[in-house]
């Protein structure tokens, strides 16, 4: 992969900066920076350091069992992880891998503990199921993975593979990339997820609140 060829992105974190490496000319989305991830990270932040905002349950990261899907470069794994996920798997497929571990070396300091890495391809039943070993995960996140119209179902079958059937959450980072697996997906979702919150942009960091990026909590259950 050429990294030196595009621009280092950095995203200042809980006191550090983090820098991700990318690879713009690559055929693997994965290898670039996209803008949901650092938009769910701040609203992340911004979160845990004001009480008064809502959404705290989500953040609760002492105990939670968390998983990534479609990592990429790492910006909002790293991100979550610097911010105090440590029970943390990032994921993606076996191309994108290298460019997550290249990103998890360069900030490696910044951690308080290093997340575990693991390929995903999200139509693959034997990867979802050792993933899913010994038991589901709490949180799901995930940000800009709704781009192609034809991997919706397996995207949504994922995470619904992988949170846990009671309890679990997704956090997503959002942008609409395609109106078509735009459709698809929140067509299909709340079959998985019946209950979708929208962040209210007044919640998101002021710095990072992109026009077109959202964050949206994807529940199992109202909460309680």
């Amino acid at each position: 992969m050429r990294f030196t060829a595009s621009p280092v992105v950095e995203l200042p974190v809980g006191g550090a900066v983090l820098t991700f490496e990318q690879d713009n000319d690559s055929f693997e989305v994965g290898t670039s920076v996209w803008p949901s991830s650092l938009v769910l990270v701040k609203f992340a932040e911004r979160c845990l350091g004001d009480a008064a905002l809502p959404f705290a349950d989500v953040l609760r990261f002492p105990g939670t069992r968390a998983v990534e899907i479609g990592s990429g470069c790492g910006p909002a794994g790293l991100g979550l992880s610097r911010l105090g996920l440590a029970d943390l798997v990032l994921t993606d497929v076996a191309a994108v891998l290298p460019a997550l571990r290249r990103n998890l070396r360069r900030n490696r300091r910044h951690l308080p503990r290093a997340p575990r890495l693991a390929q995903l391809h999200w139509n693959c039943p034997a990867h979802l199921s050792a993933l899913a070993s010994p038991r589901r995960f709490d949180l799901v996140v995930a940000a800009d993975v709704v781009y192609v119209p034809e991997s919706v179902p397996h995207l949504i079958a994922a995470m619904d593979a992988l949170a846990d059937a009671e309890r679990g959450v997704v956090l997503l980072g959002y942008q609409v990339r395609s109106p078509e697996a735009h459709q698809a997906f929140w067509d299909a979702v709340p079959a998985a997820f019946p209950v979708i919150e929208k962040i209210p942009r007044e919640h998101l960091d002021p710095d990072y609140a992109y026009e077109e990026s959202e964050v949206y909590v994807l529940r199992r259950r109202p909460r309680q």
